[in-house]
């Protein structure tokens, strides 16, 4: 039950983005050509963090395999995202869109990784992945 509690706002998360992806017209003007990429990799790179979260305290590993199977986690859900926007009207599926999401991905395991350094006791210093 304890491990399911640290995967909850992983998936009210991504139900989110699910749900915002689902809508077919989104009422936000683009004030600069390639805002959209910033609004994707700042989305996604919450989700970078909350898998982050979930995986540190809900499994015993390594980072270094931590990092890449987050990673790969949180691009395969921005990959799926993609595909869900092809078949809902006025949206399209974006390869740059997915990719921008992988990027995010990385930024917000990195900046979980930042955080957790930080909040470390000096004499309990993890490893630097």
């Amino acid at each position: 039950m304890k491990k399911f509690l640290h995967f909850l706002p992983l998936v009210v998360y991504y139900a989110v983005i699910f749900y915002l992806s689902s809508r077919s017209h989104f009422p936000v003007a683009e004030p600069f050509n390639g805002f959209d990429k910033i609004v994707h990799a700042a989305e996604f790179g919450g989700l970078g963090f909350l898998l982050a979260r979930a995986f540190d305290k809900g499994f015993k590993s390594p980072w270094p395999r931590k990092f890449i199977f987050v990673f790969l986690l949180g691009a395969g859900l921005g990959l799926l995202d993609e595909f869900h926007q092809f078949f809902v009207p006025g949206r399209n599926a974006d390869f740059w869109d997915a990719a921008t999401d992988a990027v995010g991905i990385a930024a917000g395991i990195v900046f979980f990784r930042w955080i957790m350094r930080r909040l470390e006791p000096k004499d309990k210093k993890l490893s630097r992945f």
